[in-house]
């Protein structure tokens, strides 16, 4: 059953990560900012600071990045383990 769990965690994971519209129209102020939210900040009406922003979204990836890496096997297994008759 851990595999399974862990599969279901990193999906989750990856998509709360991800949720920029919602954490755009809610959030007020820039205490609360989330990660892609944070992002976000870096296009402008007129510029896009492209250096700053690859930057930044090399670091927010790494965790993301980190964690499949030491979690893939146990994402294999979970994904597969419904799919074999016994």
């Amino acid at each position: 059953m851990r595999p399974g769990i862990v599969a279901a965690f990193i999906f989750n994971f990856v998509n709360c990560w991800n949720e920029l519209f919602l954490s755009v129209t809610l959030m007020n102020s820039d205490a609360n900012k989330t990660v892609p939210t944070a992002l976000n900040g870096f296009i402008s009406s007129f510029n896009i600071d492209w250096g700053s922003m690859s930057a930044a979204a090399v670091l927010t990836i790494l965790p993301t990045m980190v964690l499949f890496a030491f979690a893939s096997r146990h994402i294999v297994q979970g994904l597969t383990s419904g799919a074999v008759k016994g």
